[in-house]
């Protein structure tokens, strides 16, 4: 009877383990671009998704790139996973076939991205109204904040911002910009003269989140004594100011869950998932400034540097 159970055990754990095998699968993380801040969650999707074998991609923010990308996995038998407007547009009109889980957007809907059969993704937003509110708690008197943004990403979200920044008695000073080169005269602009701003908000935008951009935007706020506000904990981690946007590990998470429930053979419907929030907040950075961080800030802080 020990031998018999003995077999019985082997062979349930033969079977599980060719279960595991059959729902393990090839995915493709394509990138809009290299973003640091992104990094989290692509560490967590890689735990959360340790049975398939992933592989990342960059398009560089670049169509030739893109094209030759898309081109090599064309045919295959991939689940992508399509982080940025520019990767999970260009996936889902050139690679429909694909199971697509999309993340880092801030208007999917915008580019057709809806959930459906084979298609899902992570929302990429808190209400834009909190993260300005938040912004305000932690620095109270940086009432004129700038924004340097494109308009095909961050768009619509700049546009409810300037709603929101009147509810809340604070001035949205915007530029738009079409390139990267665009960004020092726009930064210039809005450190000059007696409108000049007291803050920079960087919001979730491909275009300013490459390595350079976003270390010179960092530096020129901090030359100009000025604070950043980030769209993410680990800008403030750089050294931004503060964020109240999605916790990039949780989506790297949810990512994760999805690509798992496509890899199971799931193709109904998935509803997009949504990430927490956290608020972070870097003392040092206030300290250097000298601004002084009210009590009630720190308390609601989920993470301070």
């Amino acid at each position: 009877m020990k031998i018999r159970g003995a077999w019985v055990c082997a062979l349930a754990l033969a079977a599980s383990a060719s279960a595991a095998r059959a729902h393990a699968a090839d995915v493709a993380v394509v990138k809009s671009s290299e973003v640091a801040a992104w990094r989290p969650a692509i560490d967590a999707l890689r735990r959360a998704a340790s049975s398939h074998t992933v592989t990342e991609y960059d398009l560089r923010n670049d169509r030739a790139t893109a094209d030759g990308v898309l081109a090599g996995l064309r045919g295959k038998s991939f689940i992508v996973v399509a982080l940025g407007p520019l990767a999970a547009q260009l996936v889902h009109t050139n690679l429909p076939e694909a199971p697509l889980v999309f993340a880092m957007v801030q208007e999917p809907a915008k580019l057709g991205l809806v959930p459906g059969p084979g298609i899902t993704g992570v929302a990429f937003t808190i209400p834009v109204k909190n993260q300005i509110a938040a912004f305000r708690m932690v620095n109270p008197k940086g009432v004129r904040i700038g924004v340097i943004y494109k308009d095909d990403n961050t768009g619509r979200l700049v546009e409810e911002a300037e709603k929101a920044a009147g509810l809340l008695r604070v001035a949205l000073v915007a530029k738009p910009i079409g390139s990267e080169r665009e960004v020092p005269p726009a930064l210039r602009a809005l450190l000059a003269g007696d409108a000049a701003v007291d803050a920079l908000w960087i919001p979730p935008d491909p275009l300013l989140l490459t390595d350079e951009t976003r270390r010179f935007l960092m530096a020129e706020m901090l030359k100009s004594g000025r604070p950043v506000y980030a769209s993410s904990s680990a800008l403030v981690a750089e050294g931004a100011l503060v964020s109240n946007a999605p916790d990039v590990a949780s989506i790297g998470d949810q990512i994760g869950e999805l690509v798992n429930r496509l890899a199971s053979g799931e193709r109904g419907r998935i509803e997009m998932m949504v990430p927490r929030a956290e608020l972070a907040i870097n003392k040092k950075v206030a300290g250097r400034l000298k601004i002084e961080l009210p009590a009630e800030a720190l308390k609601a802080a989920s993470k301070v540097f």
